[in-house]
This record gives C-alpha cells, sequence and structure tokens, in this order.
C-alpha cells in the first residue's frame, strides 16, 4: 500500500513537557494564600512543599514572560530539526465534458482521515486531503496559512501545485487572477498570501519590511522574465552560491509597498504567461510559472539583525499525453519539454524521497526546473506539495501517477534553517552574554540575585524590585553626587595650597623689608630735627610707610 509506514516514521520520539506555573491571582492574595512551589536555580527542577521534586524538560517560573516560553520550548532547537515536505492532495469536481462522456468518479475520501482510496484497493495516505467539495478558503487556511507563519519568523517556504494538465493547478493557485476577482469565493492561493502578508506585516509595529517580488516561466527550458516590460529581454542565468543557495541573475525584482502593488505585478506576469488550447484544456499553462516573495524585516531597535526570507509559489504546467491531448505542432513540442522537465523533478523526488537511494547523488542539473527548486526540495525551506487530480475513471492511470508522484515527495526531508546574519547572531549572543556578566556581578557586589526561588507571591517579589529599582536610582544619584563634592573638595584644597605658597612668598618678602636698614633708622628724631617743613611731612610719610611694614610682621597682623 503507498503512504505505508517508513523506518522514520518508526522512531521513538518522547513528549516533551513543560511546566508553567502562573503568579498568585488577587483572590488568592486576599485570602493570604502563599506560594507552596520552590524553583532550582539553573535546573528545569521545582519543589512541592519541603521535599516533593519534579524534573520536566522546561520549567518557567511566574515571572516567564510569554516570549520567553515561546522561544524556549516551542522553537527549540529549530534550526536542526529536519522537516518532511507536506502533501495536500485536491480532487476537483468532474467537469461538464467528463460528465457527458458518461464518467463516473473513480476515487473514494475517507471520512475524517487524510486518505483516498483508487478504484477499490489501492490506498493513498498524506498530510491534507481535500475532496471535490472543499472551498479555496478552506484549502488555503488549512495547508497554508501556516506556512506564513515560518516565513515572519525568518524561514523560507513554498507552495508546488502538480498534476496532469486540466486537473486544477492554476485554478489552486490563482495563477489567472485578476484585481476584479478580489471578493470572489474562488481566489486561489496566490492572491490570498498577499492579502495575509500585508495583514501580518501591519501587526508587527516593532519591525521593518522590505517586501520586493519575481515571476517567472520556464518555456521550453528557457526562463522567461514575466515582469520585464522591455522588448529587450535581458538573458537570464541560474548561479550557485555556497551561501546564499540558487540565484537568478538578470530577473526582475520589483520592490513593492502595498497589496495592490503586488497584485499589479502578479496580473502583470500572469497577463504575460504562456498559454494554449488542447483538447483536454482550452487555457493549459505550457510552461512552469515561479513567484517568488522576498521579505526582508529588522526590528526597529536593532537594525543590525537582517532577516531575508523567501516564498515560491510554483505553477507547473501539467503532465501531457499526446493521444489524450491530441497536441501537434508548436504544441506537441510544448508537451514534450514539459514532460522533460517533470521526469527530472520526478527523478530528483525518488533519489530524495526513497531511502534505499539515500546519499546517492540527486539530479539537480538535469532541467532549469529542478535547479530552481533545489532548495525547495530537499534543501532550506517548509515546503508544500499541492497534487492536483482528475476524479473521472477515464483519467484512472494519471491520476494513479500523480497520486505515487505525490507520496515520494512526502518521503523528502528538508532541513530550513533562520535566514539571518550569522555575524548578527554572534553579536546578538554577546551581548547577552555581557548582560549575563554583568548581572552576575552585580550580584557579587551585594546587587540583587540574578535568580528568584518564588518562596513569595509574585505582587511582592514585583514590589521588591521596583523598590529596588528605585533604590538603584537614588544610589546612582547619590553616587553622582558625591562625586562632583569629591571634585569640589579637590578643587578647594588645590586652592588652598597655592594661597599657603603665596602666603609664604609674601611673608618671605616683608621680613625682608623688616630687616632693610630703612626699617632700623629712627625717623622720628630726624623727623623733629628738621626745620623744612615740606622735607618735615615727607619724612612723617615715610616714617608712616616704616611703621606698616613693621605691624604687618606681627603674628595677629595687628
Amino acid at each position: 500500500m503507498a503512504g505505508s509506514m517508513t523506518k522514520e516514521d518508526e522512531k521513538v520520539i518522547p513528549v516533551r513537557v513543560a511546566l508553567r506555573c502562573r503568579p498568585l491571582v488577587p483572590k488568592e492574595i486576599n485570602e493570604g494564600c502563599q506560594c507552596c512551589l520552590t524553583f532550582v536555580s539553573g535546573e528545569p527542577q521545582v519543589i512541592v512543599g519541603n521535599d516533593k521534586a519534579f524534573t520536566y524538560d522546561y520549567v518557567f517560573d511566574p515571572s516567564t514572560e510569554q516570549e520567553e516560553v515561546f522561544n524556549t520550548a516551542v522553537m527549540t532547537k529549530e534550526d536542526e530539526k529536519v522537516i518532511p515536505v507536506r502533501v495536500a492532495l485536491r480532487c476537483r469536481p468532474l467537469v461538464p465534458k467528463e460528465i457527458n462522456e458518461g464518467c463516473q468518479c473513480c476515487l473514494t475520501f475517507v471520512s475524517g482521515e487524510p486518505q483516498v482510496i483508487v478504484g477499490n484497493d489501492k490506498a493513498f495516505t498524506y498530510d491534507y486531503v481535500f475532496d471535490p467539495s472543499t472551498e479555496q478558503e478552506e484549502v488555503f487556511n488549512t495547508a497554508v496559512s501556516q506556512l506564513l507563519l515560518g516565513l515572519f519568523r525568518g524561514y523560507n517556504a513554498t507552495v508546488l501545485a502538480y498534476g496532469q494538465t486540466g486537473s486544477g493547478k492554476t485554478f489552486s493557485m490563482g495563477g489567472t487572477y485578476t484585481s476584479e476577482q478580489e471578493n470572489e469565493s474562488t481566489v486561489g492561493v496566490i492572491p490570498r498570501v498577499i492579502r495575509r502578508i500585508f495583514q501580518e506585516k501591519s501587526k508587527c509595529a516593532d519591525c521593518e519590511f522590505l517586501l520586493s517580488v519575481s515571476y517567472l516561466e520556464i518555456y521550453n527550458e528557457e526562463i522567461l522574465d514575466l515582469l520585464c516590460t522591455s522588448k529587450d529581454k535581458p538573458i537570464i542565468s541560474i548561479r550557485e552560491d555556497p551561501k546564499d543557495g540558487i540565484k537568478i541573475v538578470g530577473l526582475t525584482e520589483k520592490e513593492v509597498f502595498t497589496a495592490h502593488e503586488m497584485v499589479g505585478c502578479l496580473e502583470l506576469g500572469n497577463s504575460a504567461r504562456t498559454v494554449g488550447s488542447t483538447a483536454m484544456n482550452a487555457a493549459s499553462s505550457r510552461s512552469h510559472a515561479i513567484f517568488t516573495i522576498s521579505l526582508e524585516q529588522r526590528r526597529k531597535g536593532d537594525k543590525s539583525e537582517i532577516m531575508v526570507s523567501k516564498l515560491h509559489l510554483v505553477d507547473l504546467a501539467g503532465s501531457e499525453r499526446q493521444k489524450k491531448t491530441k497536441a501537434e505542432g508548436d504544441r506537441l513540442k510544448e508537451g514534450i519539454s514539459i514532460n522533460r522537465g517533470l521526469l527530472s523533478l520526478g527523478n530528483v523526488i525518488s533519489a530524495l524521497g526513497d531511502e534505499s537511494k539515500k546519499g546517492t547523488f540527486v539530479p539537480y542539473r538535469d532541467s532549469k526546473l529542478t535547479r530552481l527548486l533545489q532548495d525547495s526540495l530537499g534543501g532550506n525551506s517548509h515546503t508544500l506539495m499541492i497534487a492536483c487530480v482528475s476524479p473521472a475513471d477515464s483519467n484512472i492511470e494519471e491520476t494513479i501517477n500523480t497520486l505515487r508522484y505525490a507520496d515520494r515527495a512526502r518521503k523528502i526531508k528538508n532541513k530550513p534553517v533562520l535566514n539571518v546574519d550569522p555575524r548578527a547572531v554572534e553579536m546578538k549572543r554577546l551581548k547577552q552574554q555581557v548582560q549575563e556578566l554583568q548581572v552576575m556581578l552585580l550580584h557579587a557586589r551585594g546587587g540583587v540575585a540574578p535568580v528568584l526561588t518564588g518562596s513569595e507571591p509574585v505582587e511582592n517579589v514585583s514590589d521588591i524590585l521596583e523598590q529596588n529599582r528605585c533604590l538603584q536610582d537614588e544610589n546612582g544619584k547619590l553616587s553622582r553626587e558625591l562625586s562632583e563634592a569629591v571634585g569640589q573638595t579637590a578643587l578647594m584644597f588645590e586652592r588652598i595650597i597655592m594661597m599657603e605658597q603665596t602666603n609664604e612668598k609674601l611673608q618671605s618678602k616683608l621680613e625682608e623689608l623688616r630687616q632693610h636698614a630703612a626699617c632700623k633708622v629712627d625717623l622720628q628724631k630726624m623727623v623733629e630735627t628738621l626745620e623744612d617743613q615740606e622735607l618735615k611731612e615727607n619724612m612723617e610719610v615715610i616714617q608712616n610707610l616704616q611703621q606698616l611694614i613693621l605691624e604687618l610682621q606681627m603674628p595677629n597682623g595687628n
């Protein structure tokens, strides 16, 4: 039976358990309740009362924020995970042509299970199975929307539609969408993705975004730029970068700011796609088309960390049989080219999905299609394949081939990684380490303890932390004032020393004057013996100066 259990499914994986304790609520505090749990520092362990200890994979005390729970327990080791390609089977209704020909439905859908039975015995199981009554919105919400959450977390994603011609691939993807269909329920994956991306973008107020799109088709093994409007089309080539993976040189990439602009790019590309009429489909896609949305984001507070993720939306041309399509001339050549590309894709899927071929050469270079999908199949991407089938018994052989194709794809293991600059990640890690060391240093100097035991109600702990913060602020303020006072005191001491030195110099000069011969002359006798009045007055002035010099030398200045 297809879809049977592989060795990968037989691995026994333990259920991981995270213990989370909420804070005491006001009602419990008012009733005098106390915390009965003690959280062991640095260990995922909790003690109930005084002796009962329990250990889990993760333990979160009442002070733990939601973001920490998510990053620690939900997204743990995400980069190391091996993620299988997910497969959604979609079956279209019988079309009027098939009904008129008397075709019957050859598929049975198992109620409540993602399983389909072909005929009476061939059963296939997938991740999702959508019967003919399933609406477009349900397909998007169930299988596609979760990929967009990963896109905003920095992971690449791919949605790949595969099936025979006329099985509903372009309808499912929205490859013929126009803005007039905006409110219709038949809108496909791509327009819904565009709408959801801008809805999610508007919710992230703390991030800056840069969105750009490209649109190409592979027609007869030639890459054509669907967004290039000039007559002289540039030569487009594929390059492989060891760091950034597959790159398309020469492809137009348009920056967009609104959903309307992005839809305009989609409409422009859709109008340029190569289509043709065959006996099975009046508007058959004659090329493989890839619509790529690039999302660059950075946090407003930390512009050094940039995440660049890409979403590839792939509408493959359908596999064809000439006797059914009745293709001739150019249509026949196109069909041969389409089948050759799909055959190469099938070889890649077989090499990646077959356990017996594990480690063997994967022929990515056999076609341009497989080279462009190299990251999507077995590489750095979360990938969803939408396998589209016809329920008509006249197409049962092609339907079984598609189901087997999808079943092999489901066994492919991808390894998506977070698309960030490794230098920025290392810088962030070092900054966090510095912060942790600062907390440890503060603790060593008598600051707050870096880990709380949880023995008190969280409200009391919050009050203590708030008081501690206020005390730290006050301590910082007093430290600054003390530093300023010490600086002023030092300046005053310096001025005192300079004044003392100046005073010593003055005292020295005054001593020299006192010892001078002029200060020892008895001027009083000279004044008494002088008869010239003018000379007498001058001698009195000199006598006063002599007296002043002698007074300055006295201990108290008197």
